[in-house]
Parts: structure tokens; C-alpha cells; sequence
């Protein structure tokens, strides 16, 4: 009976082990989607590995921090050729140190399959320092790459990619959107001109209070009269 599953629910380096301590020979054939690899074992050590443009220890470090797709281990089945002489403890254990580490990159790069593009802001203010490689990755971010594709790219691993771009992330260089979605231009939020405010038209006077009546004269006095 074939031995297989999803990635989803069994990590590689579990996998792996669980195979290599019956000392089988084979090759576990690994598909996420459009992607590929595949790791042999000889008596239950694992001597070469390949998927795209990696092979070797890489390949087994790039395969092991899959978090989805499908697993099928065919018995019996000859490497074409032996590229790692590590032991599988040492192997597994630096595998299981990638996917630690990978849970915590995933908080901001959470699939490979992101686009990275620049983050323009009017505002930002102090001196940017970027290392060789930072600048590297940084030139091949064009809004249309991928994680993976820019990581091919630069000549690099999607590890060893993925942690340089978090820096980036984390500072507010750059952002990662859905391929294929139309680039956002994010600006500081621009303060609202002030408003002319046209002055107070100067209150009328009030009418003065009208003044009370005179009393009515009082009548002229009657002549004393004539004795």
C-alpha cells in the first residue's frame, strides 16, 4: 500500500523520519499546486533532492517548509545520482529549525506566492541602511514577481528570500498584495488646506430706545382777582 497524505497535516521532516527508520529505498514525490520536488532515500538515508531550481541540501530545506499540498512515497525506487552526504538527524533537525522559524516569518509572509511591491510615503522620515542582499531583492521587485519568482531571481532560497523581505515588511518598505490585483499607492494623509473664513459682517447698531413723552404743559395760573 502506497504511503501518502497531505502536507497539511503531516510536516516533511515527521514524514521523512517516520520512512527512514524502516531503512526503505525510494523517493518521496512532493506537489503543491504547479510545484514539484522530490527527496530519495537509500536504506532509509536521504541522499539527493531536487524541486525547480534547487537540489541537494537546499532542495530538502526548501521542501520542508511547505505548509500545504500532497506527499506520495514510492518504494523501491534508485536516486539518479547522490548530492548530500549529511546525516538525516542533522538534516531533520535543521529542516525542524526552518519551520519553527517559518511559523514567525509567515505572520507577515504568510504565502510565497505574494507579490511584493513599494510602499511610497510622503512622510517617511530618517536614513534607510539596507545590506547587499536587502538591495539585491529590492532591485528585483518590479510588482509582478512572486516570493518564489524574486528569490529565483536573485539567486537565492525561498527561506533564506523570505527572511530578508520580512525586514523589509516589518519596516514599512514594501507590502505584499495577491497576484495579479493592481498596484496601491499609499500616501501620508494630506492636512485640509485651511478655509478662508470671510469676516464678520460688523453688526448694525440698534435703534436708540425711544425717548418717554414730555408730560403735557401745565395750564397758565388764573390772574388773582380784582378787589
Amino acid at each position: 500500500m502506497a504511503f501518502q497524505g497531505s502536507l497539511a497535516e503531516l510536516h516533511l521532516p515527521d514524514i521523512i523520519q517516520l520512512v527512514s527508520v524502516s531503512g526503505k529505498t525510494g523517493v518521496f514525490h512532493l506537489s503543491d499546486g504547479a510545484h514539484r520536488g522530490d527527496i530519495w532515500l537509500h536504506e532509509g538515508r536521504i541522499v539527493h533532492a531536487e524541486t525547480e531550481d534547487l537540489s541537494g541540501e537546499d532542495a530538502v530545506y526548501a521542501l520542508a517548509i511547505w505548509r500545504a499540498g500532497e506527499f506520495l512515497f514510492e518504494a523501491a525506487t534508485a536516486a539518479p545520482r547522490q548530492t548530500i552526504q549529511k546525516s538525516n538527524t542533522l538534516l531533520l533537525m535543521e529542516a525542524a529549525r526552518r519551520l519553527d522559524e517559518w511559523r514567525v516569518l509567515a505572520k507577515k509572509i504568510p504565502s510565497v506566492e505574494l507579490v511584493p511591491e513599494f510602499v511610497i510615503l510622503d512622510n517617511r522620515e530618517g536614513q534607510i541602511n539596507l545590506n547587499t542582499m536587502e538591495w539585491l531583492l529590492l532591485s528585483k521587485i518590479d510588482g509582478e514577481r512572486s516570493v518564489r519568482q524574486i528569490a529565483a531571481a536573485a539567486g537565492i532560497g525561498v527561506f533564506d528570500a523570505a527572511k530578508l523581505l520580512y525586514g523589509l515588511v516589518a519596516t514599512n518598505l514594501i507590502r505584499l498584495k495577491e497576484k495579479g490585483m493592481a498596484p496601491v499607492t499609499e500616501r501620508s494623509a494630506a492636512r485640509p488646506a485651511p478655509t478662508a473664513t470671510a469676516p464678520a459682517a460688523p453688526r448694525a447698531a440698534a435703534p436708540p430706545a425711544a425717548l418717554p413723552a414730555a408730560p403735557p404743559a401745565a395750564p397758565p395760573a388764573a390772574p388773582p382777582p380784582w378787589r
